[in-house]
């Protein structure tokens, strides 16, 4: 399969997820050496699970990467949220009802970048130095670069050859940008270590109602529905009631991006592991991840209908601890109390809340925010086996590379690993890929935010032109250096 027929797939990603599933490889075909600077270790051998067949049905076309997920926007004319008391005045919780003892989003870590360094607004390009780009660009891939030159300070880019970041290209590189699900890659290294440290065990059984206590519906693109479906079509799930293993439900969260699964996950690990996890991997920008159901239910639900949009963000913004406690306590109360579930899905499909507006300034907000520099460094760490053992960075490249499954990847990389995120006007990609010419590992970040209108990010949504641009900055060679001197004209 050439790389053209392969971009057409993506062109039926915009709201379908993936649809195959992880195959389980030995450790010799999917791990590489090490470079210097980090730790090296032979790879553990891949971890035993149950003989299935992960051929896909022949009706399904498999497609190469997932769909972007979480929240839709929800069409401009759905009703605005109902009046609200003056903002700043409320101080109850949103669910007063439902107290659990359990610690809050944001034990160690700022719930609100506080980030006041400089942002890149305007841009100046030398017109050859844009037509030489424009003569190697990808068609699908020039919206994301017309909106990086038109609206710099929406962007985040770090991208680079590992060991030779100083002929990199970057854009607002330390600014501390919204991540949507590529935060689920710290989820990762949290249950790999959970995993090699003897505290979870991956091939424990996990019963699929368990999984859909934390789905709301709508909240993932129907990730989570298009996931079990895949698993029930391979033999992943099995006996009565439906279960499958631990690892497959992180196999969801990555390729999927299941948020039904990470926030079970999260739970499972807890919010001080997490955070803890961010600090080991010196994500020192990083702000607190909270759990994507409670990160929506916050924004408005049936407990106080009154509270809601810029009202609830405004009191949130002036208390950022009381956000913490509320987004957990919601989590724990949609997860456990059947009735508040109930209530809390009824009470969205009948109102249609939260308002496509208050999505974009609750993900602005709160959603976990980091930088593309940091983030371009986790990916090196992790392409070049930089875990504390063998065996968690072994899992975490096992879940990552799952694009590598597929003839169009295998043409043009020995390894490649991807995580992609979507919330309404956000849209982030991070890679790392080994071209198979021999050269060393390649890190792509990019961070788009703020996107303009509804128009552009759904459009996006569908298309991926981030994903377009990143991929040609990993499979183009000229793709970095002409990037970069446009970018940085005095080099």
């Amino acid at each position: 399969m050439k790389f053209q027929t392969f971009l057409t797939f993506l062109s039926l990603l915009g709201a379908v997820a993936l649809i195959s599933l992880s195959a389980g490889c030995a450790a010799d075909a999917r791990i590489v050496q090490p470079m210097a600077g980090f730790s090296s270790a032979t790879p553990p051998p891949a971890i035993t699970e149950t003989a299935v067949s992960t051929e896909l049905p022949p009706t399904l076309t498999p497609l190469p990467f997932a769909a972007a997920e979480s929240a839709p926007e929800l069409p401009v004319e759905m009703p605005v949220d109902a009046s609200s008391p003056t903002p700043g005045t409320t101080t109850a919780t949103v669910a007063p009802f439902y107290f659990r003892d359990l610690t809050a989003c944001g034990v160690e870590l700022p719930l609100v970048s506080d980030y006041d360094g400089p942002v890149v607004t305007s841009l100046d390009p030398d017109p050859a130095d844009l037509q030489q780009i424009l003569d190697l660009i990808p068609d699908e891939a020039r919206p994301a670069l017309e909106q990086l030159l038109n609206d710099p300070q929406t962007v985040g880019l770090a991208a680079y050859r590992v060991g030779d970041e100083a002929n990199g290209v970057y854009l607002n590189e330390n600014a501390p940008l919204p991540l949507a699900s590529v935060v689920k890659v710290v989820h990762l290294v949290a249950y790999a270590e959970a995993v090699a440290a003897g505290d979870l065990n991956p091939t424990e059984t996990i019963f699929v109602e368990d999984l859909n206590r934390f789905y709301l519906p709508t909240l993932d693109l129907h990730a989570h529905e298009q996931a079990l479906e895949a698993l029930e079509e391979n033999g992943r799930i099995f006996s009565d009631p439906p279960a499958m293993i631990l690892d497959e439900v992180v196999g969801m969260m990555i390729e999927f991006s299941s948020n039904a699964a990470t926030d079970y996950l999260h739970m499972r690990l807890g919010q001080e592991r997490i955070e803890e996890t961010i600090k080991t991997l010196s994500l020192q920008t990083h702000t607190a991840p909270c759990p994507f159901a409670g990160q929506f239910l916050v924004m408005a639900n049936h407990t106080r209908p009154q509270i809601s949009g810029q009202a609830a963000l405004d009191a949130y913004l002036a208390d950022p601890p009381l956000y913490g406690q509320d987004v957990m306590q919601l989590t724990a109360a949609f997860s456990e109390d059947a009735a508040f579930h109930d209530e809390a899905i009824a009470w969205r499909t009948e109102t249609r809340r939260p308002a496509g507006q208050t999505q974009r300034s609750f993900s602005e907000a709160f959603n976990a925010h980091g930088t593309a520099v940091e983030y371009a460094a986790l990916m090196a760490r992790l392409a070049l086996n930089g875990l504390s053992n063998p065996e968690s960075s072994y899992l975490v490249r096992q879940h990552l590379e799952w694009p590598m499954r597929f003839e169009a990847n295998q043409e043009l990389f020995t390894n490649l690993a991807y995580k992609g995120g979507s919330l309404p006007g956000i849209l982030t990609t991070v890679y790392y890929a080994y071209p198979n010419t021999g050269e060393g590992p390649l890190v792509v970040v990019l961070f788009y935010h703020d996107l303009p209108g509804n128009t552009t990010y759904r459009q996006w949504r569908r298309t991926l032109p981030h994903d377009e641009f990143a991929r040609w900055l990993l499979y183009d060679p000229q793709g970095i250096p002409v990037l970069r001197k446009l970018l940085s004209p005095t080099d």
